[in-house]
C-alpha cells in the first residue's frame, strides 16, 4: 500500500495550520474571558472580546487566503473540496467564539451561577477536545512525513479519543442544563436566555472540534 505521503506534493497543511494558530488563539481568549465573565470582571470580558474579534478577522483573511490556494490548483494531489472543508470546520472554532464573546459583552455576570462548578467543568472538558484535535493538526505533517505503518492507525486513534471526549461533554451539557432549570425560578429570563445560549456556544467548540476530526478523517481516507 502506498504511503500516505504519496497523497501529498506541497503539503497543504502548512497553511492549515497556520489558520489553526489563528483559531487556537481565539480559543485561549475564551478561556480568559469565561474566567473574568463568571467573576464579574465585565472591563476585562470587553477587552478580551474586541481582542477574539481581531484574532478572528484574521483568522477569516488566512482561510480566504487558503481557499484562493485550493482554487488556484496548487494542492492537486489533493482533493480540494475535501480540504475546503477541513478548514470551514476549523474556522467555524473561531466563528464560535467570536459569538460566545458577544453573548459574554450583552449583559454582566451579576454573582456566580448555582451551576458555576459544573460549567467550569463543562468549559475545561470542550477546551479538552479542542486541544486534542489541535494536537492532531499540528503534527499532521511529521505523522505523514514518518513514514511508519501504523500511521493512518495513530491518526485514527487520535480522533476516535476526540469523539469520545465530544460524547462526553454532551453527558456533562445535559447535566448542566438540568442544574440551569433547577434555579430557573430565581433567574430573570433574560438571565436565563443568555446562559442557554451561552451554554450552546461552549458546546460548539467541542461539537466542532469532534466534526473537524471526522473531517480530517475523510480527507486522508482512513477507515
Amino acid at each position: 500500500m502506498r504511503s500516505i505521503t504519496m497523497l501529498f506534493g506541497r503539503s497543504p497543511f502548512v497553511p492549515i495550520q497556520h489558520h489553526m494558530d489563528r483559531v487556537g488563539r481565539c480559543v485561549s481568549k475564551g478561556q480568559a474571558l469565561l474566567d473574568a465573565y463568571l467573576v464579574g470582571d465585565q472591563k476585562t470580558v470587553e477587552q478580551l472580546a474586541r481582542e477574539i474579534e481581531h484574532i478572528e478577522g484574521e483568522a477569516d483573511k488566512i482561510k480566504r487566503d487558503v481557499e484562493q490556494q485550493l482554487r488556484s490548483g496548487i494542492f492537486m494531489a489533493v482533493e480540494r473540496g475535501r480540504l475546503r472543508q477541513v478548514i470551514v470546520v476549523q474556522d467555524s472554532i473561531a466563528d464560535k467564539m467570536q459569538n460566545l464573546a458577544r453573548l459574554t459583552t450583552l449583559r454582566a455576570c451579576e454573582e456566580p451561577p448555582a451551576f458555576e462548578k459544573t460549567f467550569r467543568q463543562f468549559v475545561e472538558l470542550n477546551m479538552k477536545i479542542f486541544l486534542a484535535i489541535r494536537g492532531v493538526i499540528d503534527e499532521l505533517d511529521q505523522l505523514l512525513e514518518s513514514g511508519a505503518g501504523d500511521v493512518q492507525k495513530a491518526i485514527a486513534q487520535h480522533i476516535q479519543h476526540v469523539s469520545k471526549l465530544e460524547g462526553d461533554a454532551d453527558d456533562l451539557q445535559h447535566r448542566l442544563l438540568k442544574e440551569l432549570f433547577a434555579v430557573e425560578h430565581k433567574m430573570t429570563p433574560g438571565s436565563f436566555f443568555l446562559w442557554t445560549k451561552i451554554f450552546k456556544q461552549v458546546g460548539d467548540i467541542g461539537d466542532r472540534s469532534n466534526r473537524l476530526g471526522n473531517r480530517l478523517r475523510s480527507t486522508l481516507q482512513i477507515k
